[in-house]
């Protein structure tokens, strides 16, 4: 029974070598993020929101030092076309992404710790001017990520990252009323920024 229970710690300890250094590393970034698609059939994106300046949190658990799974909250200030919300009429923006993630970490090359990630989640752009407020939500099918981490600190490093998301909008909502999207068409956010890590 000894033995038995002996072998079922080691093959434990084998199939799960990563419970030993598991650790939850927090992020933040701030970049800058141009659009482009179409928010819906003959719709250009461009035509509302030209880019947005997002600023995300990132909470990631590291099943080991390559492999780590979580979450991110991303929120972007817009900057709207001239004419977004009609002649005359100021605009302003915001765009919301919320979804899971997984990131794989390659060993160290040089000072840069380089590193990729993938994701989805769902998303939300705001349009308000002149008394109205349009929303715009679906769901970001594909989020693609590489950056590298440089060490600042034992448990902080700082890097560039870049990244693009695509999404498609379904649901559409103006002064409290909905409606699905009939003609649904894609777009893409393309990211390039800095991100700061902290490992707990």
């Amino acid at each position: 029974m000894r033995k038995l229970a002996i072998l079922t710690v080691a093959l434990a300890a084998l199939a799960v070598p990563s419970l030993s250094h598991a650790q939850v590393s927090l992020g933040l970034r701030l970049g800058f993020a141009p659009v482009g698609g179409d928010a819906m059939k003959d719709l250009k994106m461009s035509d509302g929101i030209k880019s947005q300046i997002p600023i995300q949190l990132d909470a990631i658990y590291n099943l080991n030092k390559n492999v780590g799974l979580g979450g991110y909250f991303s929120y972007g200030l817009g900057q709207t076309a001239s004419d977004a919300c009609g002649t005359g009429v100021s605009c302003s923006a915001s765009v919301m992404r919320l979804g899971v993630q997984g990131t794989y970490t390659l060993d160290p090359m040089g000072q840069a710790t380089p590193w990729a990630g993938v994701g989805i989640g769902y998303e939300w752009a705001k349009v308000s001017g002149g008394g109205e407020t349009l929303t715009l939500k679906g769901f970001e099918f594909l989020n693609l990520q590489v950056g590298a981490d440089f060490a600042v600190a034992p448990q902080l490093a700082v890097g560039p990252y870049l990244g693009m998301s695509v999404g498609q909008y379904s649901d559409a909502e103006i002064s409290g009323t909905s409606a699905s999207i009939p003609d649904k068409s894609t777009h893409e956010w393309f990211q390039v920024g800095v991100r700061g890590k902290f490992d707990l």
